[in-house]
């Protein structure tokens, strides 16, 4: 009984130093050194039991033999997990960076066409309504640059978000795959998941980021050209109801009621 405990004890440990190994090499992907410590000679040192008595009848003592090549070698993984860690963070930090930078590029590119239309539009309604070259033109310039300030504010604000979006999908993959390696996924599968993943992750948040937009924001920014346009609106809609039901045209609702107006006559 007690050597089928040892055997189980055996087993468990051997399988748990598998899952750390693989939880290890798994992180190291994602840049983050792994949590197990540093190996000791005695993780290498092998009993060799005693072999029977000598001639005076006492026991021979056993002797240990030590894997020294194996544990040179794991303890310059080990201590080599550090740089190698850094340098794969610094690898995914610069494509978090990249994809930051290509959502405000791509949004300011759009930014800046939609100012240009606006600063048109705005200056032919200047013009139209004599107030190029006074005040209100210096107003209008002035809301008009607020107005662009405040958009790349805010493209800031959304490239910094598709950066952070693609750092929490990485981190997910990795806890999430750290959990499958508890259940038993083996070292080579989680790492070539990982990877697989992460390229997922990254083309996702990159074909993104070439998509960003704020819209049309001096649509709603209070120029002179949308205001003109409003009103021109209301104009048109005036015109359309006086031609359509104004003046000596009537009609009736669902009762048959007349309603409307009708000229006089002499």
């Amino acid at each position: 009984m007690g050597g089928g405990g040892e055997d189980f004890a055996a087993q468990t440990a051997a399988a748990e130093a598998k899952k750390q190994k693989a939880r290890d090499a798994l992180n190291l992907q994602f840049g983050v050194v792994g949590t197990s410590p540093a190996p000791t000679l005695a993780d290498y040192t092998r009993g060799i039991p005693g072999t029977g008595v000598d001639d005076a009848g006492n026991p021979i003592p056993g002797s240990s033999s030590v894997d020294q090549a194996g544990y040179d070698a794991a303890l310059a993984a080990w201590n080599n997990q550090i740089p190698e860690a850094e340098k794969n963070k610094a690898a995914r930090e610069a494509l978090y960076t990249k994809v930051r930078g290509d959502a405000f590029t791509a949004g300011t590119r759009r930014l800046d066409e939609t100012k240009q239309q606006a600063a048109r539009d705005n200056n032919f309604a200047l013009f139209a309504q004599g107030l190029n070259g006074g005040s209100e033109d210096v107003n209008q310039h002035a809301l008009l640059d607020r107005t662009y300030n405040a958009g790349k504010l805010d493209l800031g604000a959304k490239a910094d978000a598709a950066a952070a979006g693609l750092r929490g999908s990485d981190e997910d993959t990795r806890l999430s795959l750290l959990q499958s390696i508890n259940s038993g996924l083996d070292q080579g599968s989680a790492l070539s998941s990982s990877l697989n993943s992460m390229r997922v992750n990254s083309d996702k948040a990159s074909a993104e980021a070439q998509g960003t937009d704020l819209g049309d924001l001096f649509a709603n920014a209070g120029l002179l050209y949308t205001k003109s346009k409003a009103g021109q609106g209301v104009q048109d809609a005036r015109s359309f109801w006086n031609t359509n039901y104004g003046g000596s045209r009537g009609g009736s609702n669902s009762s048959g009621a007349r309603w409307g107006t009708t000229s006089a006559t002499g």
